[in-house]
């Protein structure tokens, strides 16, 4: 017996609520409750362009599975009462959002090797418990965060039902395997460490980000301290563009369900700024190098998940253990805790992971390769950019959560808030 999980592929359209006011109701969903009794069809809009197939992308990333009615119809007879079709509608065609009401309490515990998130780096099933169960969650009820069950994000499917969506040929799903119950070895996919190829990252780099000028060594031999590479300024991004090498050789700590464990970091400078691997600790953007090893090594390699949206204080290592707990309680930066400039030349104290500048967005994501082939297995590498914040804009995130502060600072453009030289947005 055989247990997946299911994905839908980041290269698909992403879509958005038309009305604001809809996006909690899609926000229930995958909680394990029936919602179908009080559903009222939403409309959907483009949130970012992408390619068409029987799947949407909710915000750019959610685990939501949004299809089409071709695939409702194949996959509705055969999951029967364990999930429900909410009804959607997007340029006068109509979708549907998966909602998985099937939660299965079926996590061997003493075999699951947990996390601090409440889920598992390593889970084990309970065989008995997820016979014949084509679709469903999970539920754990003996993690450290408190006296509640946590309902898994993730959803599973038998190998009947994936056997089945891969025979009806459709676009935009793929699945991975979470657990079997044969004693054949598998192969580890994702390990902990594993080494991203140069000649794959500099091909990257300058497909989508302009030239290679230099490469900035790491702070120390050690393997843990990433270099930096420089990019030249581009027709399609007019900035000088600085990206790592050797961060995502280790695989972050991530919520289940989420792929982005190995990732790299971008920042983009002014055009003119003209940092040089030989001459950058003269350079008035040297503080950005030293942000960016900085990141690498006390955030990325102390186990904070890098998501989208998310703020990173340039704090001590209490305080931003301390402030990373509030960053969803809209309670404010908690009192005790003091914001730090990167540099004495710099009011800038922190930094939000954002998505790509426009004209990079095909840069997010680089498929792994083993010796030049591509193994679609194993999770891609992810280039995350970092955008530096004021203490003011961090103040405002963490006081009236991400939606106002994303308003705030595109108020003047997308150009604007990507210029390090702007001045401060709230």
């Amino acid at each position: 017996m055989k247990i997946w999980t299911i994905h839908v592929s980041d290269d698909y359209q992403k879509v958005n609520t038309k009305n604001s006011s809809d996006l909690e109701s899609i926000k229930k969903a995958g909680r394990g409750n029936s919602l179908l009794a009080d559903w009222q069809p939403i409309e959907l809009i483009t949130y970012q362009e992408g390619d068409s197939g029987d799947v949407l992308i909710f915000q750019g990333g959610s685990l939501a599975l949004i299809v089409n009615r071709f695939v409702k119809d194949i996959i509705q007879p055969l999951v029967a009462n364990e999930a429900e079709f909410l009804e959607l509608h997007y340029q006068n065609q109509d979708y549907y959002l998966i909602n998985v009401t099937n939660v299965v309490e079926c996590i061997d515990y003493e075999k699951s090797v947990p996390n601090d998130y409440g889920s598992f780096d390593d889970e084990v099933f309970l065989p008995d418990k997820v016979q014949n169960q084509s679709v469903f969650k999970t539920v754990n009820t003996k993690h450290n965060l408190g006296d509640f069950p946590i309902v898994s994000v993730t959803t599973y499917v038998s190998d009947e039902l994936k056997q089945a969506i891969e025979q009806a040929e459709i676009k935009g799903i793929y699945f991975r395997l979470a657990w079997t119950d044969s004693t054949e070895p598998i192969v580890e996919h994702n390990p902990r460490i594993r080494a991203t190829s140069r000649k794959d990252i500099e091909a990257h780099i300058e497909q989508h980000y302009g030239r290679i000028t230099g490469c900035i060594s790491g702070a120390s031999n050690n393997a843990g301290d990433a270099e930096i590479y420089l990019a030249a300024p581009e027709s399609h991004l007019p900035f000088q563009t600085l990206v790592t090498y050797g961060n995502s050789f280790w695989r972050g700590m991530i919520p289940a369900g989420h792929d982005t464990g190995y990732a790299e970091l971008v920042v983009h400078l002014p055009p003119d700024a003209q940092l040089t691997a030989e001459q950058w600790e003269q350079s008035p953007y040297a503080w950005v190098v030293r942000m960016l090893r900085h990141f690498g090594s006390e955030i990325m390699q102390r186990g904070y998940w890098i998501g989208q949206w998310l703020v990173y204080p340039h704090q001590n290592e209490d305080n931003l253990s301390d402030s990373y707990r509030e960053m969803f309680s809209l309670n404010g930066l908690p009192a005790h805790t003091t914001l730090i400039p990167y540099d004495t030349n710099t009011d800038y104290c922190g930094v939000m992971v954002v998505p790509p500048y426009p004209g990079s967005a095909e840069a997010f994501k680089m498929t792994y390769r083993d010796e030049g082939v591509a193994d679609l297995e194993e999770w891609p590498i992810y280039f995350q950019t970092l955008l530096p914040l004021y203490a003011e804009e961090i103040q405002y995130y963490f006081s009236n959560g991400q939606e106002k502060t994303v308003e705030k600072l595109m108020s003047r453009g997308i150009d604007a808030l990507f210029d390090l030289r702007r001045e401060r947005l709230i």
